[in-house]
């Protein structure tokens, strides 16, 4: 990514489970690399031993502090509000945080006259008809969360056709990998306390599609240097979808306890939950140069063994 060297970047959320990723690859091209964060969910000691990082505790609704920040060439916004589940309890904050949150953001960028990059997530789509799911699908959000980024994203859309600003929208699918949070940890820290049962909550039958956090850093930063992105959105995820049952099963396969391990659901999901996360990843592939290539089951091994729960050596 020699394109970036020497760029002034700007992280919003930064701190984060794939801001973390992002920053300490950024970290490499540049000496001027800005991370923002309210350390709402992010925590500093993800970042604090990255070199070339400066670290702003901020909030994206604080449009004063976020505006008085040096000038910067490139944002990549990530801070947002992203557990469905409190979405729907607390719809007033998801909006602030994500629709508000994300015009603080923009008019920074239309301040600074600043490329921006935008995490948006495959909860616009809601319940889509459509498997896989293409990008000019359409927005059906069926959870506060998703209506959220759209609002979002209908912001950047915005100021891109009317201000000019240089915009791209990613829509990410189920994002994994080291020092993640979602049902991939869940599964693994309640193995991990009780290895004789495991619940899924809902019925294991939702479906996801999993893509590993290095191949969304990479998404992120081709994003950045690409002439064909610009005011453009593309889908990120492995193009493929695993039924949450069989992603339990996966898990107790690679430890060995597929015959030991009781697997229950609570048969309940909670509100604003999709059945279905599926991909079609053709454009990012095509106009991004973009090709995932890690699998589910080898990163799932390697997360177990990071996290010294067995020997992934001896796995059958």
């Amino acid at each position: 990514m020699a394109q970036l060297k020497g760029t002034k970047i700007f992280v919003t959320g930064g701190a984060g489970f794939i801001g973390f990723h992002l920053s300490k690859k950024l970290s490499s091209f540049t000496r001027n690399l800005t991370i923002y964060d309210n350390l709402s969910s992010g925590k500093v000691e993800n970042i604090k031993h990255l070199p070339n990082v400066r670290f702003v505790k901020g909030d994206i609704l604080d449009l004063k502090k976020l505006r008085s920040q040096e000038k910067t060439d490139l944002i990549f916004h990530l801070a947002a509000q992203v557990v469905v589940p409190y979405s729907m309890e607390n719809p007033i904050e998801d909006f602030e945080t994500n629709a508000r949150g994300t015009l603080n953001v923009l008019e920074k960028a239309r301040k600074d006259d600043a490329q921006l990059v935008f995490a948006s997530t495959a909860a616009v789509y809601g319940n889509p008809t459509k498997l896989p799911t293409p990008e000019d699908y359409g927005f059906n959000p069926f959870s506060c969360y998703g209506l959220s980024k759209v609002v979002g994203e209908e912001y950047c859309n915005m100021y891109s056709k009317q201000y000019g600003l240089e915009v791209t929208i990613l829509r990410f699918a189920n994002v994994y990998g080291p020092r993640c949070h979602g049902v991939i940890s869940d599964f693994l820290d309640k193995i991990s306390r009780n290895p004789e049962k495991l619940e899924i909550i809902g019925t294991g039958l939702q479906s996801r599609d999993f893509v590993h956090v290095s191949e969304v850093v990479e998404a992120l930063t081709l994003s950045a240097v690409s002439e064909n992105a610009v005011g453009k959105t593309f889908n990120i995820g492995l193009g493929k979808t695993t039924k949450i049952i069989d992603l339990a099963k996966m898990i107790l396969k690679i430890l060995n306890l597929s015959d030991k391990t009781v697997i229950t659901t609570t048969n309940v999901s909670w509100k604003g939950d999709i059945n279905t996360i599926w991909f079609d990843i053709s454009k990012a592939k095509k106009e991004l140069k973009w090709h995932p290539r890690v699998s589910l089951e080898d990163s799932l091994k390697e997360m177990i063994m990071e996290r010294k729960m067995i020997d992934v050596g001896n796995a059958r």
